[in-house]
């Protein structure tokens, strides 16, 4: 039986203008009023999240944040924090390495602080960007919180002092669509995952948010099989393939689609609200069968 849900953000349970849908979030209210428990899933940092956990008030309950893809877990009944391995020092080298290859902008992300790693040249052409398409040269990074930092690294090899969560390279949508096979072979000691068009995100080795779940569900005396998954990109794919129900949205990747039991409808048309009522009227089965 289904006792938690879990959702990424970006994509899934945000709609394109970052908003929730009325709808969806009347669905989760529902859920929690039954006794679920309610997990959000996402590569963003707790205050990145805070839009999203206040107004559905899972400061309340016996609910959860897997944050940093999977990498920190937040329990808001204890107040307590659980954080899985980082990236090291070694680490980010090898990392930079791929940076200067490619010619990437590689963007470091330690705690509060984000890093942006790129030549000269392509740091021209963002703030020539940043000027003429009023795009942030932060990629909104430091939203959310007054202690994000957004820090030009020089452009030869450092030393980060701080552990490092995670690595974010920001290209264009083609070039990751010509290159990502390649760079997944050089960057191949680290879980490499495609979250947006051009957005790749590396991760430590077997950090996930399927990972961070499944430590959630034990914590509450469950197992993956009691645990619904909603995604759309590739940090998604292992708690979707894990989750005893794992759901795409209907605007997710077709790899994302290939491996959930359930398609569902986009983020702008309530596809997650639609799901839990499925699962709320008794559908649960249908639903692992893939048939609602």
């Amino acid at each position: 039986m289904i006792k938690i849900l879990a959702f990424d953000l970006d994509g899934t349970l945000l709609k394109s203008d970052k908003s929730m849908d009325v709808r969806t979030v009347e669905a989760i209210e529902r859920a929690k009023a039954q006794g679920m428990h309610i997990v959000i899933a996402s590569g963003r940092d707790k205050n990145g999240c805070k839009f999203v956990y206040e107004p559905l008030e899972l400061e309340e309950g016996p609910h959860f944040l897997a944050l940093v893809n999977g990498q920190i877990i937040y329990d808001f009944a204890h107040k307590e924090y659980d954080l899985d391995d980082v990236l090291s020092t070694e680490d980010g080298l090898k990392i930079q390495e791929v940076c200067r290859k490619y010619n990437v902008e590689g963007i470091f992300c330690c705690g509060y602080d984000f890093y942006s790693y790129i030549s000269r040249l392509g740091r021209l052409k963002k703030n020539v960007k940043n000027l003429v398409l009023g795009e942030p040269t932060d990629y909104g990074l430091k939203a959310g919180s007054e202690l994000r930092n957004f820090i030009d690294l020089p452009y030869k090899d450092i030393s980060l002092k701080q552990d490092i969560n995670k690595v974010c390279l920001v290209h264009s949508a083609s070039f990751f669509e010509k290159n990502i096979e390649k760079m997944k072979e050089d960057l191949k000691d680290f879980d490499v995952l495609l979250v947006g068009p051009g957005w790749m995100e590396i991760m430590p080795k077997g950090v996930s948010k399927a990972s961070a779940i499944e430590k959630i569900a034990k914590k509450l005396g469950y197992s993956m099989e009691n645990v619904m998954a909603f995604g759309d990109a590739e940090n998604d794919i292992e708690m979707i393939k894990e989750a005893g129900i794992g759901v795409a949205m209907g605007n997710g990747m077709d790899s994302v689609k290939k491996v959930a039991d359930v398609v569902t409808s986009s983020n702008d048309e309530n596809g997650i609200g639609q799901v839990i009522d499925d699962l709320l009227e008794g559908n649960e089965n249908l639903l692992k069968a893939g048939i609602v």
